[in-house]
């Protein structure tokens, strides 16, 4: 990539926005799926990451073939319901690091750092989990 002062889109802008202070991170253990684009074609494919950490600006996932993972993709939790837009910050031993388009919750942050079976549906959840999280339930 040529080297510019100008990004191509707003997610581009993300990688490079760069604040100083260190998001503070919870440690999760939650499954979704990254839904990339895929190039030329107006569809998607999904990929299983597993959410490590989690904060209001960003998280870490891992997943067996994460350095595949698109720049740019969803982040879809529960069974398509809820979807947050990532672009990937950087890779590192197995582990990628996004940042979210805009800042989260840090309640729903909370209530997903509280959630302790990774494979649990959002869906299954409903009228019994913090209203941070059935907030955003579709």
């Amino acid at each position: 990539m040529l080297k510019s002062n100008t990004h191509r889109n707003y997610l581009s802008q993300l990688a490079f926005a760069g604040d100083s202070a260190e998001p503070a991170y919870h440690r999760v253990n939650l499954v979704a799926r990254a839904l990339c684009p895929v190039k030329g074609v107006k569809s998607f494919t999904a990929r299983q990451v597993r959410i490590v950490s989690i904060s209001e600006t960003g998280a870490i996932l891992q997943a067996r073939g994460i350095e595949q993972l698109t720049a740019h993709f969803y982040l879809c939790l529960g069974t398509s319901e809820i979807f947050i837009t990532c672009a990937q910050i950087r890779q590192q031993e197995g582990s990628v690091f996004v940042r979210f388009s805009k800042p989260e919750e840090s309640a729903f942050i909370r209530a997903l750092a509280e959630i302790t079976f990774p494979m649990t549906t959002l869906q299954t959840l409903r009228g019994q989990s913090a209203r941070a999280i059935e907030a955003r339930i579709r």
